[in-house]
């Protein structure tokens, strides 16, 4: 015989089985049962019992609801998933009514303790043609990412050809924090005897049911939820297989998150051939975003130094930090769009007064990016929305500051900053300061309904700010207090040496050990208008924040127009800081495939020196065109410790570089566009997966081959 509240668990808890069931209950959220377990195991919080009747007795641990964020986090982050039961009506008589509010995954949250600030929280989708080899090498696969965070949607689709080497060059370069396959999660073979599923596991997948994939379905979700007719204005109409990636994760959404949806505006579709191809090892061997090497300690003695972008990194913002993470893995290969880069990096580079004012204007620079998608999810606080009014305020002093430039990437990116000057005067009018104004939310004069019910019980609060001083005075009792608990309210508190002075109209309400506590008639009478009026102030300020978070959301476009010109100035002016310190030089780019660098360095070893000289190194690999007497392959020899992985990281990372737009470390440069870096470096072995050292070299090598 289970009782209604337990009953209650337990039919919410089947509805969520592969999750741990965080339920409210008053101030705390509460696990039952084996979840309870596991949350004091990995929470390192007590675990108790509770009773349900006179048979049933169990296992119960919880968390304070203020610390939810921060326990819930942990869970994620160790691989769980987390669905927030929330009390939805409010306590009285009978059984409260609970519902699933959001399911927290580690692709799906937003709150900025659990989502990393400096790089990209992606929960990324791939839909394979469906079964049957032939298909499958007709139609290829598709992926779609989205960063819950930031809003930011964009899918992309691929021949069978290309796979399975592009599907997973581009999972490593995103690196999911969350990756959705189609039930069962053991997708089977894109291409004949190339088997996807051995390396499926090591980014978490998380298997759905296979309508989510549905292609047409996908159409008609997608449709729907962007309020339109055809998905040709997003350039998706002959892209199938991106679609049905694309309405997963938005299926997904629906299921774990529903109110994220707001943050999908668009969906945009990119092309991995714009990109140079780098395989997941090749990312790995130069560093490029981990340290190749496991010696932590050095690594967190030294972090700035042990990674391409930790040595690229002077970015002044965390939006300017996620983008330059996202440049440095999509090396260009468009000539132009490289040149464009170089042009804006070249006029930070060579002038000191536009540096500084660019400086000047980002330094402090709050994440913008991730406040407007606070703003359009409704969960954004008021001392956010005043950190997005200083924000905004530094954008007229960054586009003066580009006014003066020269390049013309400079001057586009000038003409995208917008001031939301309508942004500014609301948050201003309407939402109080927490640093400057008392504990209310919205700000005096915005409302006038509110402003009446401020007042409303102001006489009364007068009246009791004033009941100390006049009691002292009439009883005599200098050290009578007034008072107020959550519990009790508002008090005459007496100390007990002075119990024969207390008038015969004070009724007791507490007793403590040192004192007794009164009220009287007319305290609890000018107690009730001021409780009464909080409630209402409490549910109207609740109210009119809420509409200013529906209002402030209407301008999220041109919001995250002007957060992503702030980023990519920060970018530019990042990498041109860091050239100008450390010595880089602007590289020329060709289109006939020559490699010609003279007093080349390789940027991370020469950063770990400490002042010691790097000995710098020449090549030079003709072009297609040239001479057949150029050196088209370079035979590199020599004893251990010679330098030879050295060298061969140093050519790569400086392409890298070219290729992205940025200065390289070298004397003179001329890099011939590529379209793939391959790199393997040392001897390791894969026995997990039964390779030996020589295979892993053989099996590497025929990839690369």
């Amino acid at each position: 015989m289970t009782t209604p509240a337990r009953r209650q668990y337990l039919d919410i808890k089947a509805q969520h089985q592969d999750a741990i069931l965080l339920y409210q209950i008053g101030d705390f959220f509460e696990t039952f049962d084996e979840d309870a377990r596991i949350a004091a195991r990995e929470l390192q919080i007590v675990l108790t019992r509770r009773s349900y009747g006179p048979d049933e007795t169990v296992p119960l641990a919880g968390v304070p609801i203020h610390a939810l964020d921060t326990y819930a986090a942990r869970l994620v982050a160790r691989g769980y998933k987390v669905a927030i039961c929330e009390q939805v009506s409010p306590p009285g008589r009978g059984l409260v009514r609970r519902e699933v509010t959001r399911i927290l995954t580690p692709g799906t949250v937003v709150e900025p303790n659990m989502v990393p600030a400096t790089r990209d929280n992606y929960l990324v989708a791939v839909a394979l043609a469906p079964s049957g080899s032939r298909r499958r090498r007709q139609m290829g696969a598709g992926l779609a990412c989205v960063d819950a965070s930031t809003g930011a949607f964009t899918c992309t689709q691929w021949s069978a050809g290309s796979l399975p080497d592009a599907l997973h060059a581009e999972i490593q370069r995103l690196g999911p924090a969350e990756l959705l396959v189609e039930e069962p999660a053991t997708p089977g073979n894109v291409r004949d005897g190339e088997p996807i599923n051995d390396w499926w596991a090591q980014y978490g997948s998380t298997p759905c049911p296979s309508h989510y994939f549905d292609a047409e379905a996908a159409r008609v979700r997608l449709c729907h939820h962007f309020k339109v007719a055809t998905l040709e204005a997003f350039g998706c109409d002959d892209a199938p297989l991106a679609v049905a990636a694309a309405g997963a994760v938005v299926a997904y959404l629906e299921r774990m998150n529903p109110a994220l949806l707001r943050l999908l505006t668009s969906l945009q579709r990119y092309d991995t051939n714009g990109f140079v191809e780098i395989d997941g090892r090749t990312w790995r061997a130069l560093e490029v975003i981990e340290p190749a090497y496991t010696n932590r300690a050095a690594v967190a003695i030294n972090r700035d130094s042990a990674t391409l972008l930790g040595l690229l990194d002077a970015t002044r913002t965390a939006m300017g930090a996620r983008l330059l993470r996202r440049t440095l893995l999509q090396p260009l290969k468009d000539r132009s769009l490289i040149e464009q880069r170089l042009d804006a990096i070249a006029d930070l580079h060579e002038r000191p007064a536009l540096r500084a004012q660019v400086a000047a204007a980002l330094d402090g620079l709050a994440d913008l990016e991730r406040l407007t998608a606070r703003i359009v999810h409704g969960t954004a606080l008021p001392r956010e929305l005043h950190a997005l009014v200083l924000g905004l305020t530094r954008v007229p002093l960054l586009a003066a500051a580009l006014g003066e430039a020269e390049s013309a990437a400079l001057l586009a990116l000038r003409l995208t900053l917008d001031d939301c000057a309508e942004v500014r005067q609301l948050i201003e009018s309407a939402v109080a300061d927490p640093n400057c104004d008392d504990e209310r939310i919205i700000r005096r004069g915005y409302s006038p309904d509110l402003d009446s019910l401020n007042a409303s019980i102001a006489s009364a609060r007068a009246w009791i700010a004033t009941l100390e001083a006049q009691e002292r005075q009439r009883t005599g009792i200098k050290s009578l207090k007034v008072g107020f608990t959550k519990v009790f309210g508002y008090y005459l508190e007496v100390s007990r040496p002075n119990m024969d002075r207390v008038p015969a109209e004070y009724q007791r309400r507490q007793s403590l050990a040192h004192a007794e506590r009164f009220v009287t008639a007319e305290l609890k009478e000018q107690e009730a208008v001021v409780l009464h009026g909080e409630e209402q102030i409490e549910a109207v300020e609740r109210d009119l924040y809420v509409d200013v978070l529906r209002k402030l959301a209407a301008f999220q476009s041109r919001l995250r127009l002007t957060a992503a010109a702030l980023a990519q100035a920060d970018v530019w002016l990042s990498l041109a800081a860091v050239a100008l310190a450390r010595g880089y030089v602007r590289p020329v780019i060709a289109d006939d495939g020559r490699l010609e660098i003279t007093g080349g360095r390789h940027p991370i070893v020469e950063a770990t020196l400490d002042g010691r000289e790097f000995t710098t190194n020449d090549l030079r690999l003709s072009g297609a065109g040239e001479s057949p007497s150029g050196a088209r392959v370079i035979l590199l020899t020599g004893p251990n410790m010679a330098g030879k992985s050295t060298y061969l990281r140093q050519v790569a990372s400086i392409v890298l570089l070219a290729q992205i737009g940025a200065f390289v470390p070298a004397e003179k440069a001329t890099i011939g566009l590529v379209d793939r870096i391959f790199l393997r470096v040392g001897a390791e072995d894969d026995l997990a997966r039964g390779l030996s050292t020589f295979m892993l070299e053989m099996v590497e090598t025929a990839y690369i081959l």
